[in-house]
């Protein structure tokens, strides 16, 4: 008994230093509805992915296409040595690539929007425009003399990533006039039957390592050479559908790529960084790159038995609509944060009992904080029918109109109410700006974090943390 009667006089009943402990310990406790949100958060991303997947895969998926490139059938006389040492003599057959000395691709994307359910994907119909020169004679020069070059089945070979989305019959024109008509083949093998052996030139070595996309498809056309290959040029059309990303690989030694569209929410990217920033319009965007030879990290040809083509398939120039998934990134931001700013009000009401002398029981704070919480729901459910910017407005409105008119009836007062839904609504509006932020959201969190510690220091410094929730009354600071 005594003892507990010292331990009173140390920390009195009622003092606001255990009242701090108490609402310390209730933020922590919100962690656990937070992280269910942050649960659900995830559940219903990973959802909307595969709806997003399903919804595009009907119009073809992510596109990937391949300009004109060059593939010349070669034979090839090598001798080796067997396992009782003799010299032994045989004779390989494959195909070399040789890559366009320029390239353009000019592309003119049209989107729209395919729904299932609440989920939505951006569907597009591109159009892509290509130019390519060649001149193979000079792109296989040095080449091993052993290689034995059938010109006349030489193909101008395209590829994409799924040709079922293919809307037009592409054909290959020639300077002349004339047309080849593509017809799909399944003679080419896109990955080297030996991916880790080296291949060499003179004064070239590479081994070959790049992943090479399985789903690549690829048509070829007669490239109508004789018995010599010759510099020439072709130009195609190639028309097809396709859903959230497109890319144009590198396909030449030197390639130009532009692509426009009719949709605002786009963002540049793949392998090679655009030359010029995407210029975004009412009317839409339009992005252009320019990858030179030595950018492109590529020879001029190379042999398919020992290279795999799908480096020139990885290295592309893309760009990617905002996907249904992309939404719930700034409610997860919004959640990371969440015990921030449930601690920030909890804090704010502390604050005021000390300087005020009104109780809150902690049975509110809990409550205070749970409809802190429910935002996070009804953030995550408006923002997936409506936006997240809309979302958030209304979600932020209705817990701070519930917060403010709480506020104020459990201390009877309406100034109170009235002070409690300014001061929220400010702190969802430095919410909104922070989930906004993206690169620089840790940055803006940190100081807003730093910025409520320093105010509640500051309110807080002539408190007796061992009295009665009341402020010392002193003349000097």
């Amino acid at each position: 008994m005594a003892s507990n009667n010292a331990l009173s006089g140390l920390i009195p009943r009622g003092s606001l230093g255990l009242k701090l402990l108490l609402v310390c310990l209730l933020v922590l406790a919100m962690g656990i509805p937070l992280l269910i949100v942050g649960g659900l958060v995830s559940e219903r991303e990973t959802r909307a992915r595969q709806v997003t997947s399903e919804i595009g895969s009907s119009a073809g998926g992510s596109q990937a296409v391949g300009g004109p490139m060059l593939l010349v059938p070669y034979q090839r006389t090598v001798e080796f040595t067997d396992d009782q040492g003799r010299v032994q003599r045989r004779t390989d057959r494959g195909s070399y690539v040789v890559f366009a000395d320029t390239g353009t691709a000019d592309t003119t994307l049209t989107v729209t929007e395919r729904s299932l359910g609440i989920y939505r994907a951006a569907i597009y119909n591109a159009v892509t425009e290509f130019d390519a020169r060649f001149a193979p004679a000079s792109a296989v020069e040095g080449v091993d003399p052993s290689y034995r070059f059938d010109w006349s089945q030489a193909r101008v070979v395209m590829f994409v990533s799924d040709s079922r989305s293919i809307r037009n019959a592409a054909e290959l024109r020639f300077p002349d006039g004339t047309t080849e008509t593509f017809e799909p083949i399944s003679d080419l093998s896109l990955v080297p039957p030996q991916p880790n052996i080296e291949y060499s030139r003179p004064d070239v070595a590479s081994t070959p390592n790049y992943v090479l996309p399985t789903n690549l498809q690829a048509f070829a056309a007669p490239a109508r050479f004789a018995d010599a290959p010759r510099d020439f040029a072709v130009e195609t059309r190639l028309e097809l559908s396709g859903a959230q990303r497109f890319a144009i690989a590198a396909f030449a030694q030197d390639t130009t790529a532009t692509i426009r569209g009719d949709r605002r929410d786009v963002r540049a990217e793949g392998y090679f960084q655009s030359s010029e920033a995407l210029e975004a319009s009412a009317e839409g965007f339009v992005v252009s790159w320019r990858v030179p030879f030595v950018a492109r990290g590529m020879e001029k040809a190379a042999d398919l038995n020992s290279f795999n083509l799908g480096a020139a398939a990885g290295r592309d120039m893309a760009v990617s609509f905002v996907a249904s998934d992309d939404i719930y990134t700034g409610v997860m931001r919004a959640v990371r944060y969440g015990i921030m700013f449930i601690g920030i009000v909890f804090l704010a009401t502390l604050i005021f009992e000390a300087v005020s002398g009104r109780k809150a029981h902690p049975a509110q704070y809990i409550l205070v904080g749970l409809a802190q919480c429910v935002f996070y729901l009804l953030l995550l459910s408006m923002t997936e029918i409506i936006g997240f910017t809309a979302a958030f407005g209304i979600a932020a409105a209705a817990t701070v109109a519930l917060l403010g008119f709480y506020a104020g009836a459990s201390f009877g007062s309406s100034a109170v109410g009235f002070r409690a839904l300014a001061g929220l609504a400010g702190l969802y509006g430095a919410m909104y700006v922070l989930m906004t932020l993206e690169d620089f959201a840790l940055l803006a969190g940190s100081v807003v974090a730093f910025a409520v510690i320093a105010a509640t220091m500051i309110a807080t410094r002539r408190i007796d943390w061992y009295g009665r929730a009341a402020p010392v009354v002193s003349g000097q600071d």
